[in-house]
């Protein structure tokens, strides 16, 4: 009986939960993508001829992917629990009649849970057949954009359905769960009411997860003098949408207050903008559904835009303070490794070398060095331990590495080469260098056998050797698309080529949040504007005109939105100032890079969204008939 009900309500007033639909069908197709690339990646990593660099960029390609997925099935969480949010609030007296003709609270429940289910199904089979088809073009993609340079090939189009259709319905269920709840509670007696008060007051249970939110983020901040600046890295990934959680349990008093704040001091200039600024102070969930879009997509997007940025300037300061090569020859080929050696003048040649190793229960990329040859050159250093001792079946780490995996100086760590089992100690712990070297370096001995991948290498010349002559001498003697260059301009380079990879991920994953974050804003908008089409009557009776009417509408919606914004940009600020600390606590002299432009396109765009979105329901709705609003 509640099936049937819950099917007739989606056919019959299918408006409300068409931002679901669309918000499902794009998490869906993005989540088939993520399971086809994965599985692609993982058949190509154990195929001939893959090397430790290809394995370490299949790696990275999955990663991403998975963050990307998961990024987009918050925010949809967002897009379905406000549209059932709304519906709830839109049916409170025909909810309040069917328990007045003897529904339980229980059957109820069930009903608005059906109608979640019946929105999934659909857009997880539509979801599904665009994953499917999208899938060759998305790998094909991949490797034209220069993410991966390895030939991906599809894989079976039932391991994205399986992996795509249950995370659809759980999503779906998960973002109706609490507007079932809150139907359940509606008592019979609703059927007779004509209005019902919204309820601004958290429950007890919101209370407890915003203060565990508080909680959770007070913890990175009372910790930041100790904070390592890779786990602040870590924490600036997931730090937003802790604030996002606990901001949206007490959103109906945070959002209203802050709205009317925000549009006190024009309340004075504009009849419009003071009507807005009294509706949003005494609404509950239509500037609640409004801000946390907003909110979410700010907040996450401007976190991971600044603390990638302030990575890359501690990168790019590591690489200052520690190299010691005048020179860098960018090559992979080994017989110009051995040549860079023999050149007359060349006192170090100290070549990057890779190794791909199990350690514990995971494949790694490690680093092999020759210590003395790394030292003069890289500037690899002991904080912990002796590199003197690293001979042998030895092991150096890193400090984050040995923070993550809790392992220390003198410990043991599994190791598996070429099949064989090599028990490795931890003789010394290292400075973080991403750039220079890798959370584990190994001797020699360890990769004995085992194939290698060549980096570039790091020339130190022989004092008094004329730098320009040997640069010049060694791109004599290359060949192909090897080049020299000094130490400065390697160190530029490498800077631009992180910031470039930093663009191109956060476009994979920003790009599906944004778009989801733009669902949701426009759908809170027309939802809220279709709710409030008995109080326009009654803003017509009192005299207002019918272009005041959509100004109050772009008023309420810019400060609502503008509310949002603004809890957004204090967690920016927050993750900023953790990420900076940590960073310039490891090294000195770090460059302070804000990315203004990449920030005020999120602002903007949601600015833009928001007052379009204003604009559009408004217009529906004073044109509505019966409405009779004056020009």
């Amino acid at each position: 009986m509640m099936r049937h009900v819950s099917r007739h309500t989606v056919r019959r007033s299918w408006q409300p939960y068409a931002g679901a639909f669309v918000a499902l069908t794009l998490g869906i197709v993005l989540i088939g993508l993520t399971a086809s690339v994965i599985a692609a990646v993982e058949a190509t990593r154990g195929a001939a001829g893959v090397g430790p660099e290809d394995r370490l960029e299949l790696e990275d390609l999955s990663a991403l992917f998975g963050i990307m997925s998961a990024v987009a099935l918050f925010m949809a969480l967002f897009v379905v629990g406000s549209t059932f949010g709304f519906v709830v609030a839109t049916r409170h007296r025909e909810l309040g009649l069917l328990r007045l003709l003897g529904a339980t609270p229980r059957q109820v429940r069930r009903t608005v849970l059906g109608e979640a289910v019946v929105v999934a199904v659909p857009a997880s089979v539509v979801g599904c057949l665009a994953a499917t088809v999208l899938t060759p073009g998305a790998l094909w993609l991949l490797r034209d954009r220069g993410v991966t340079s390895l030939a991906l090939e599809a894989p079976a189009p039932w391991i994205a359905w399986v992996a795509a259709v249950p995370s659809g319905v759980v999503v779906a269920l998960l973002g109706a769960h609490r507007s079932s709840r809150r139907a359940a509670r509606i008592a019979p007696g609703a059927a007779l009411l004509e209005a019902s008060v919204e309820r601004r007051r958290p429950s007890w249970t919101q209370l407890v997860v915003a203060a565990l939110c508080a909680g959770a983020v007070a913890v990175p901040v009372v910790l930041a003098s100790s904070m390592a600046p890779l786990f602040a890295l870590v924490t600036s990934v997931l730090l937003p949408e802790v604030v996002v959680v606990g901001v949206m349990c007490v959103g109906g008093l945070v959002f209203p207050a802050l709205a009317g704040l925000l549009g006190r001091p024009f309340a004075g200039r504009d009849v419009a903008a003071r009507l807005a600024r009294d509706h949003v102070r005494t609404a509950v969930r239509t500037p609640a559904a409004l801000a946390a879009p907003v909110l979410a997509i700010s907040a996450i997007g401007g976190s991971m835009i600044v603390a990638l940025s302030f990575t890359a300037d501690w990168t790019t300061a590591l690489n200052r303070e520690q190299l010691r090569a005048a020179l860098v020859v960018d090559t992979a080929d080994p017989a110009t490794t051995a040549a860079v050696g023999r050149t007359p003048g060349v006192d170090v040649a100290d070549v990057r070398r890779r190794v791909s190793l199990v350690l514990g229960d995971s494949r790694e990329e490690v680093d092999v060095v020759e210590v003395g040859a790394a030292t003069r050159a890289r500037g690899l250093v002991a904080v912990r331990g002796d590199l003197a001792a690293l001979r042998g079946r030895a092991v150096a780490v890193s400090e984050t590495w040995a923070t993550d995996s809790g392992t220390g100086l003198g410990e043991t760590v599994r190791a598996r080469v070429d099949g064989r089992r090599v028990p490795l100690r931890v003789v010394a712990v290292v400075r973080d260098a991403p750039d220079l070297y890798g959370d584990v370096v190994v001797p020699p001995t360890v990769a004995d056998g085992a194939p290698t991948a060549s980096g570039p290498v790091y020339v130190v010349p022989t004092p008094g050797t004329d730098l320009a002559a040997l640069a010049r001498t060694l791109a004599t003697d290359l060949r192909g698309p090897d080049r020299v260059l000094t130490a400065e301009t390697w160190i530029e380079e490498t800077d631009r080529a992180a910031r470039s990879g930093n663009a191109l991920g956060l476009w994979v994953l920003l790009g599906p949040a944004g778009l989801y974050a733009g669902i949701a804003i426009v759908n809170a908008v027309l939802i809220g504007a279709s709710q409030r089409r008995r109080q326009l009557r009654v803003v017509h009776l009192l005299g207002a005109t019918r272009d005041q009417v959509r100004r109050a509408a772009v008023w309420e919606a810019a400060l609502a939105g503008g509310a949002g914004l603004l809890v957004g940009a204090a967690v920016v600020v927050l993750v900023g100032w953790l990420v900076r600390h940590a960073t310039t606590r490891d090294v000195g002299g770090v460059a302070m890079t804000v990315p203004w432009l990449p920030l005020g396109a999120v602002a903007l765009t949601c600015a833009v969204l928001v007052v379009a979105a204003a604009l559009v329901g408004a217009r529906a709705a004073t044109r509505a008939p019966g409405h009779g609003l004056r020009t």
